[in-house]
């Protein structure tokens, strides 16, 4: 029996990327999930279950990357 290759990237949901891409910097922006997920409003429920994965995994997300909310923070 033959194992099945990884799956390829451009086969990977765009919720995933924007999951590793998030753990890989150690944030995510509203702009990066625009770009993947251009309809937001058409994927809530997937919305959903990306924030709660960052949430749990205590990557930050919002409208600037990191070093400007530490910036403006203090």
């Amino acid at each position: 029996m033959s194992k099945t290759p990884a799956e390829p990237t451009e086969h990977i949901s765009p919720f995933s990327r924007l999951f590793q891409k998030a753990r890989q910097q150690g944030y995510l922006t509203y702009d990066e999930i625009l770009t993947e997920i251009p309809h937001p409003d058409l994927a809530l429920e997937q919305l959903d279950r990306l924030f709660a994965a960052l949430i749990a995994a205590g990557i930050p997300y919002d409208d600037q990357d990191v070093e400007s909310v530490k910036e403006s923070s203090g």
